[in-house]
């Protein structure tokens, strides 16, 4: 016997542009520029990943963080339809100006049809964001690195 399980509603959004802090200790939305594979859930205005039934969502993001002078800090958090999220807070020190690999996995809940989830960060520099790192022809050829991949779906 076997079964067949329904499709799982998910989404991957990333961006492939650098996006760095606007004003130092002031919050800003994170972008993206594009949506992989996508069932149900939908990014709205490239920040608002919007779900499309109540249930509990599996978010997971990498970003690379980095900022151009050393021991600067980048936070990147969740925002629910424009909220601040508890506890969801993601910090790093960027040393030496040296790219590092920012990553988390959060389980979040949607009561509503149409609530949406969006990534904000912050950082102690103007320098700091998410970069990203363009195709190269090698040898080896290697595909672009994203500045920011998340993806989400549905875990029950």
């Amino acid at each position: 016997m076997s079964y067949i399980m329904p499709p799982v509603p998910h989404i991957t959004v990333l961006d492939l542009a650098t996006q760095t802090i606007a004003a130092i200790n002031t919050a800003q939305v994170v972008t993206f520029s594009t949506v992989g594979e996508a069932r149900g859930i939908s990014l709205v205005s490239s920040s608002r990943i919007t779900l499309p039934v109540p249930g509990v969502y599996q978010f997971a993001f990498s970003a690379v963080a980095q900022a151009l002078t050393s021991n600067k800090f980048l936070s990147i958090w969740f925002r629910k339809n424009g909220s601040d999220v508890a506890n969801s807070n993601t910090r790093i020190v960027c040393l030496n100006g040296e790219p590092t690999i920012m990553a988390a996995v959060i389980n979040l809940s949607c009561t509503t049809a149409g609530d949406y989830y969006q990534l904000w960060m912050g950082g102690t520099a103007t320098s700091a964001g998410v970069y990203t790192t363009a195709a190269t022809a090698g040898p080896p050829a290697e595909p672009a690195v994203p500045s920011i991949i998340v993806t989400a779906m549905q875990v029950s």
